[in-house]
């Protein structure tokens, strides 16, 4: 079959470069091989190194694929029938093992046992912010077949991969970000006063399917409109739009697996001075912290103080949960996940890197919430905004 035929993010020296990777921090944490999960709610380790994304159009998690890389030897992906032809082709491993179901653990046995890692150092999705796409009972019946064997966390080893984009990562968020900013800007020339936010929802989406981001998850659309607006991810509402309210629009959509994500903001008829005077707040809060404090080898936690301060500056005092628990973040890392680390927290230490991508992002409260919030790529000696700078308060007739 042509490669033309081929379902693949990118192209194969991509993901040889990332299982290269893979195995140089496997050497350094002493593991002898990594085992990634998915299926077809989820595939995000599993995809990001193998180059094959199950089935998208289904929920359904009882259908594990399970890519187990050796730090010697040729890994092995194992998939359900129905999809291991298209891992076959899609991926750049060669030796793919098929099951059917109901799943059971004695597949990855045989897979284990013919790579001869009876005894090994098996790093799993154990940690922070992973989760493995097996049933655990499976999971325990195969710990419990290789008793010398030791499954191990490799949450920082996998997060230290994916924290840091490569250009052809950069290019999906980016793309991704054009589009949501046309979304945003299109739904806000369509809106009119007595529409609903399930209206807004539907001029998005139509949008973001239109202009290429139609591979399920197509978007993320929160909408919350008027005095009482939440701050609750929630889903529109048959809400009508009213002359005076605020609408809030937190929508994203994604390319090749890679989420753009952020919000903007708009004024059912003319904004009152109060309502431009918060919105040009909250502009000058973020714009301040990307072009002051951004930047490779800041810690998140000094990024945090500062935006802090960008708060008492302007005679706001921010929630208290910036400094004290739960340590709630004000950014966070954008990538195969709309939110993952980095998170822009005051208890985390963890230092910026050429590389990092983050939604930045800024909340105000008065009567209304108001907020900004900017995709940014940490380059080598500052940052560089993805998603267009946010500049006004947009009305809606």
């Amino acid at each position: 079959m042509k490669d033309s035929f081929v379902q693949r993010d990118f192209p194969v020296e991509e993901y040889k470069t990332r299982s290269k990777r893979a195995i140089e921090l496997m050497e350094k944490a002493s593991l002898d091989a990594l085992m990634v999960t998915g299926d077809f709610t989820s595939s995000l380790n599993y995809r990001y190194l193998s180059g094959h994304l199950p089935r998208d159009y289904q929920s359904n998690f009882s259908r594990p694929h399970i890519m187990i890389l050796p730090r010697d030897g040729d890994p092995v992906l194992i998939a359900y029938v129905l999809t291991e032809r298209d891992a076959q082709l899609a991926s750049w491993v060669k030796d793919v093992r098929a099951y059917t179901q109901p799943f059971s653990f004695e597949i990855v046995k045989k897979a284990i046992q013919d790579m001869g890692l009876q005894t090994a150092r098996i790093g799993a999705e154990l940690g922070v912010e992973h989760r493995m796409a097996m049933p655990y009972g499976e999971f325990d019946k195969l710990r419990k077949a290789f008793p010398q064997t030791k499954f191990e966390d490799a949450a920082d080893l996998l997060w230290s991969m994916r924290m840091i984009k490569s250009p052809r990562e950069v290019e999906c968020v980016k793309k991704a970000d054009e589009i949501n900013i046309g979304a945003l800007e299109y739904c806000f020339s369509q809106l009119h006063e007595g529409d609903t936010e399930i209206d807004a929802a539907k001029h998005i989406l139509t949008y973001m399917v239109e202009h290429g981001a139609y591979r399920p998850p197509v978007a993320q659309v929160i909408v919350n409109s008027g005095p009482e607006w939440r701050t609750g991810f929630l889903a529109p509402k048959e809400k009508t739009l009213k002359k005076g309210d605020i609408v809030f629009i937190d929508s994203g959509c994604i390319i090749n697996g890679y989420w753009g994500e952020f919000n903007r903001m708009a004024s059912v008829g003319p904004a009152s001075d109060r309502q431009k005077r918060n919105h040009k707040t909250i502009l000058a809060i973020m714009q301040t912290t990307i072009r002051e404090a951004i930047k490779p080898g800041v810690k998140c936690s000094d990024l945090m103080r500062f935006f802090v301060k960008q708060y008492r500056d302007r005679g706001i005092e921010p929630p208290s949960y910036y400094e004290s628990y739960p340590f709630m973040h004000l950014c966070h890392g954008v990538g195969l996940q709309g939110s993952e680390p980095p998170f822009i927290r005051i208890d985390n230490e963890t230092r910026l890197e050429p590389g990092m991508v983050l939604s930045v992002e800024a909340y105000l409260k008065d009567q209304e919430v108001y907020g900004s919030e900017e995709d940014v790529l940490i380059t080598e000696d500052g940052c560089k905004v993805m998603s267009r700078m946010d500049e006004k308060l947009y009305a809606i007739s």
